[in-house]
């Protein structure tokens, strides 16, 4: 049966049902708008020049600060940094166990690009029971489980990261999981509570600038997982509905049909 609404009574309904749907829309727009903001990264030195982490980091937006990890003592800050990386050929702080506190108490996270050197510091941390920390190749990356962050926008499934040599994580931690394999073993690590993961790319020269955009990603996103993200940021479409709807809410205010 047909029912007659005065005119101010089918306008606020619309506006109700309006504003439901600005917010849904904002929620999903909001999502996709998820932090990209540079990183401080502590990188800690190599010796060998011919494999070089930086202009990936930085490409990446991320600022890098080079340290040699013998300076890091008992005393050593690691307030100013988001995040520290072990490369190939990296070594190890002179107080592990104080790096150790420090991810542990949120202060910052760990990153291995391969981190070849520094395994003592990996088993340190939970993400190697012991062993090398090594390569394989061709770079085919078996996604295993897409429901982390880190892998969030990949399907499952063999996926090629466009370069030659990554890493390979030959004994995993108890307490961490493998979220890809490559053809000889795991490729991709993370600790289960702690922000430490070992990641694909390590920067070797072979098919360097090959890195293509999954692989892009992946080394994005396990940084910036690393340094705590994701913080979700309003998309600029979530903030434009927001504010139409707040303005609407307020315009049906004054009318008192709200």
């Amino acid at each position: 049966m047909w029912t007659y609404r005065k005119p101010e009574d089918s306008m606020a309904l619309f506006a109700k049902r309006a504003i439901s749907v600005m917010a849904v829309l904002a929620v999903v727009l909001g999502g996709a708008g998820q932090a990209r903001a540079g990183v401080s990264i502590l990188l800690a030195e190599n010796s060998d020049s011919g494999i070089d982490v930086i202009p990936r980091l930085t490409g990446l937006g991320h600022t890098v600060t080079t340290s040699p990890a013998s300076t890091w003592g008992a005393s050593f800050d690691y307030s100013p940094y988001d995040v520290v990386a072990f490369e190939y050929k990296s070594q190890n702080p002179a107080d592990i166990s104080h790096l150790v506190g420090a991810v542990d108490a949120g202060t910052v996270g760990v990153v291995f690009f391969r981190g070849y050197g520094a395994e003592s510091t990996a088993s340190a941390l939970g993400l190697i029971g012991g062993g090398s920390l090594w390569w394989q190749t061709p770079t085919n990356l078996n996604v295993l489980d897409n429901s982390h962050f880190i892998t969030s926008n990949l399907p499952l499934g063999i996926q090629n990261l466009g370069y030659t040599y990554m890493s390979l994580i030959g004994n995993p931690g108890v307490n961490t999981t493998t979220l890809a394999t490559g053809p000889s073993g795991a490729a991709l690590v993370v600790h289960n509570t702690r922000l430490a993961v070992v990641t694909p790319f390590y920067g070797h020269g072979s098919m360097y600038n090959s890195e293509n955009a999954t692989g892009l990603e992946l080394t994005q996103q396990s940084i910036l997982w690393a340094a705590g993200y994701p913080q979700v940021i309003p998309a600029p479409g979530a903030i434009l509905l927001c504010s139409i709807g707040a303005g609407l809410v307020g315009w049906l205010h004054r009318r008192r049909t709200l």
